[in-house]
């Protein structure tokens, strides 16, 4: 495993899921925002797995790992959302 594209890579994942979050829930209630957005990942990580050839409802240590950190940055966004916007 490379660390240095790893690290990329999910700060990035974090970084975009904060950043999508944030703007989508200046349209529609954070809520709705965060759902969006993780449905939006949930896909793209099932058509990561098609098109290597995994089964769509086999996520592994890697895909696993890229929701987490997606995840900590929607959850960070709805925090941030809730303290200073709200």
């Amino acid at each position: 495993m490379n660390w240095k594209k790893e690290l990329r890579d999910q700060s990035l994942h974090l970084s975009i899921g904060f950043v999508l979050t944030l703007l989508f829930s200046m349209t529609v209630h954070v809520t709705i925002a965060a759902v969006i957005v993780f449905l939006g990942t949930w896909i793209r990580e099932i058509l990561q797995r098609i098109s290597k050839g995994n089964p769509w409802y086999q996520c592994q240590s890697g895909c696993m790992l890229d929701l987490l950190f997606w995840a900590i940055g929607i959850s960070t966004a709805i925090g941030v959302s809730y303290v200073f916007i709200q």
